[in-house]
């Protein structure tokens, strides 16, 4: 093969690592980390305290007003030098800034989601180099744009005293939110690196997919190359898991174009479709794309794609007006939530991060991410890993909750981070969808902005005339331009809860938390698709402690409020607990206590809406993770630790889900599948009395349909509970395989939770210590409510926790322990503790010492 003899060129230098920053004007230059920010470069020298930590958030404003300078050296070879141009590439400019090459001025920044590719051969010398960036505040950078203006944006969001960020293609959320904190950053927070060009670079490799069945897939590949001279080459292309369509094609490149487009043109026979979680393998197609001159590599890109067809339908219907997701033909309900920055300082989420959070959405059962408005547009790994993992990403363009300028200057701006960024994401299988906004059509209409901002009829006509330039012009341009098979929505919500629109495509619905509606109204309030809904909790007691003093740990403490960015967050949180619950006995108690109900409450959203399938066909909720350590609607705090809430969509997302639910004086038990196949299974529902008595039994066979919801089951309550026994029974319900592997689990209560007879339990726990990994196994004698298992210095997650525990029933959990001896994992076993619903309450409870038995 002509490949064997190539030789491949280093041609990338890397900047990364150590820099020096300060202060502009104050000269004082220290070392810095890159990628990184100003704030954890001050962190680094102990210039500030730690941002998350208590209070500090508020002694840091001073940084955002500051200007920021970066520099660094390096060293050029000859040999470096003679390739035909060398390029700059600073991934990510966090924003204004000026970029300056040995003293001389190459470049400016004014967008933070803008990846920079400068040609700068002409400035660079032989030996030694310096690069210097220099930022300037965003806050003074657009302040009298603000002043020129003459009136205030309705950026409601934004915690400054004017709200200057919708003039910042920044995050927007780094000017605060209602569950993030306000640090405005600086600095260079993505890769940056010099790439040396041998004669010509191929700078986009685009796919089109033509025609797609399970006979046969027809599409192409569209080249961009840029070349410094006129030569001939070979085009080398391969494929690794299909080698029937490696192609040597033979190419003329000139000079004289700025960018030439080749066409490569496949057809494969019996593809391997690309499928979402759950419902099939993620397969990808891993093609490299070489530049051949005389033998050598001049220039080589790699692209993974996967096969798949992605149809959004949005049209009106016989139930009013659709809004679901076809893969591969087949309508897929979706569920998932939504995703925030994971850190407020972006530039720390590192692969490991992705990973972990990626592991934590496959391991929930979900299918669909979505990339909220109001922070980044994520990184070339994180959508990597939702390719490789089957997530499908619904992809907002990033504007959230105000309305925005469209001057001309403005637009361009808009106009090119459009651009940049559905060239970079266009070819991930896991985009499913463009959104332009969140929230603002709905806003407009809801909000009463002209009211609060005292707009004239005349201005708030010209403003919401902006609006439409930007979401009705500007962006579907870029998309019919760029990546004109996907589907682009203006705005989302379509239907707003507050016209009870629940026929009307995909809803944001807050009557539960903003509305101060009961949980149960999720029940009666179910969309054609949900794509925002949630309620607040309290991180996990361990990663309070991390943020906290012991003297900060009350509800109304300044350093609590502090990390409760919801003006009435805390009330909302205790005032549906006083409905549901007894009152917490402590501070730590109330924590547990806000993850069960946040984990309950959303339990009724999540069966109601695949309950309705295929009336509603999707379900995200608001949200996944946390940006900092807080008060917040998340199901992942921000250390990792998975709250009551992930668990419990682990349970209600699995592929088989059963809904017991009570119409009159009967429970009616709903079978939802979303498997695209049939089978036989085996239905068994008993109802227990609390010490474990099983009161009546039954069980039947069932064919379980592809992607359906069916009634498969009725009780009479009557016939079978004793009134007197209601406050100490549960119903629960299985699905079995013929193997006996349980697919799914389900209960029903009759009464409150505040209502339930918990007794206190004797917990048995015996363990099991395998290869990197701990399972332990309880039995009680009595029934156990939402059961939480900890352990010190715990690192990961367990399978299952905040669970049920029947009496006579082995639970079985388990952790993963990587790079832990047998002796290590040994010595955590004394650390592990549990507390259940009972504990949270009574005094009389007893203490979650751990009774380990022997190895079993």
């Amino acid at each position: 093969m002509i490949n064997e003899e190539y030789m491949t060129q280093m041609n990338t230098l890397p900047l990364n690592g150590t820099w020096q920053f300060c202060q502009a004007d104050m000269q004082d230059w220290r070392n810095a980390e890159v990628p990184g920010c100003n704030f954890t470069d001050l962190l680094a020298h102990n210039l500030i305290d730690d941002p998350f930590d208590r209070d500090n958030e508020s002694h840091l404003q001073w940084i955002e007003k500051k200007d920021w300078n970066y520099r660094r050296s390096f060293i050029v070879s000859a040999a470096q030098l003679a390739h035909s141009e060398v390029n700059l590439v600073a991934l990510g400019l966090d924003t204004f800034c000026d970029i300056y090459l040995n003293g001389q001025h190459l470049a400016s920044g004014q967008n933070m989601f803008v990846g920079q590719h400068l040609a700068c051969k002409s400035l660079l010398v032989e030996g030694e180099n310096e690069v210097e960036i220099r930022f300037r505040s965003p806050m003074n950078e657009v302040y009298p744009q603000f002043i020129a203006n003459g009136f205030t944006y309705p950026a409601e969001n934004d915690k400054s005293d004017e709200k200057l960020s919708v003039f910042c293609r920044k995050a927007p959320c780094h000017f605060g939110w209602d569950w993030g904190p306000k640090f405005v950053t600086s600095g260079i927070w993505r890769d940056i690196y010099l790439a040396f060009i041998d004669s010509a670079e191929i700078k986009d490799v685009h796919f089109v997919q033509q025609t797609l069945s399970a006979q046969r897939a027809d599409f192409h590949f569209a080249l961009d190359v840029s070349a410094m001279t006129d030569f001939d080459a070979q085009l080398v292309v391969k494929c690794e898991q299909a080698p029937q369509l490696n192609q040597i094609l033979d190419v003329h490149l000139s000079a004289q174009a700025s960018e030439q487009s080749m066409l490569v043109n496949f057809t494969l026979n019996d593809p391997k479709r690309w499928w979402p979680n759950g419902l099939g393998e993620a397969f990808l197609y891993d093609f490299s794309f070489e530049l051949v001159k005389n033998k050598r590599v001049i220039a080589r890109r790699e692209q993974a794609v996967g096969l798949r067809e992605i149809e959004v339908v949005n049209q009106a219907d016989e139930m009013g007006e659709s809004f679901y997701f076809k893969v591969n033909g087949h309508p897929v309900f979706m569920k998932g939530a939504n995703y925030i920055p994971d850190d407020s300082f972006i530039h720390r989420v590192n692969t490991q991060r992705h990973q972990q959070v990626f592991d934590a959405v496959v391991a929930g059962n979900m299918n669909m991410l979505r990339v909220w408005g109001g922070g980044i547009y994520q990184d070339d790994t994180f959508y990597e890993l939702a390719d490789r993992n089957g997530i499908l990403i619904w992809q907002d363009f990033m504007f959230a909750c105000t309305l925005y300028p469209a001057d001309e200057a403005f637009l361009a701006n808009v106009k090119q981070e459009a651009e940049y960024n559905v060239k970079r994401l266009r070819n991930h299988p896991c985009i499913a969808m463009w959104c332009g906004n969140n929230e603002v059509d709905m806003a407009i209409e809801k909000w009463q902005w002209s009211e609060k901002f005292d707009y004239s009829d005349e201005l708030y006509g010209r403003l919401k005339q902006d609006y439409i330039r930007l979401f009705d012009d500007c962006l579907p341009k870029v998309i019919n331009s760029l990546d004109a098979q996907r589907f682009y929505l203006r705005s989302s919500p379509i239907g707003f809860w507050e016209n009870d629109e629940d026929n009307k495509a995909n809803h944001h619905y807050w009557g539960v938390w903003h509305g101060e509606e009961p949980f149960s109204e999720y029940k009666k309030r179910v969309p054609r698709f949900m794509s925002e809904y949630g309620f607040q909790s309290f991180p996990i007691a361990e990663s309070t402690y991390v943020f906290t003093q012991p003297e900060d740990r009350e509800l109304e403490s300044a350093v609590m409020q502090v990390h409760q960015k919801h003006p009435r967050g805390n009330k909302l949180i205790r005032s549906y607990m006083d409905e549901e619950f007894n009152a917490p006995k402590d501070f730590d108690q109330l924590l547990y206590l806000s993850q069960v109900q946040q984990a309950l409450g959303l339990k009724m959203a999540f069966e109601a809406h695949r309950k309705a399938m295929p009336f509603c066909m999707g379900t995200l909720y608001w949200q996944l993770n946390d940006t900092w350590p807080a008060a917040s609607w998340s199901g992942i705090d921000y250390y990792g630790r998975w709250k009551a809430l992930h668990y419990q969509a682990k349970r209600s997302f699995a592929s088989q889900l059963l809904v017991i639910e009570p119409e009159q004086d009967e429970l009616i038990v709903t079978l939802v599948s979303d498997a695209l196949h049939t089978f036989a299974a085996k239905l068994e529902i008993q109802l227990y009395d609390f010490s474990g008595e099983i009161h009546w039994y039954h069980e039947q066979f069932v064919t379980v349909l592809a992607n359906s919801t069916e009634n498969v089951f009725s009780l009479n309550v009557e016939q079978f509970v004793p009134r007197h026994g209601l406050a100490s029974s549960v119903v629960v319900a299985r699905l079995v395989q013929e193997d006996s592997t349980q697919l799914c689990e389900n209960s029903h209560f009759f009464v409150p939770n505040k209502s339930l007879a918990l007794q206190p339990a004797s917990i048995s726990c015996k363990h099991e210590i395998g290869d990197q990994s701990l399972s332990l196994m309880f039995t009680t004698d009595t029934f156990v409510r939402q059961m939480y298992v900890s352990m010190a210095e715990q690192i990961g997650n367990f399978s299952d926790n905040f669970f049920d525990l029947l009496p006579q029933q082995v639970k079985t959990i388990t952790i993963a322990l990587p790079n832990m001896s047998q002796q290590q994992i040994a010595d955590l076993v004394d650390k592990v503790r549990w507390q259940s619903l009972f504990d949270s309450f009574s005094e009389d409870a007893l203490a979650g010492t751990p009774t380990i038995g022997m190895k079993s």
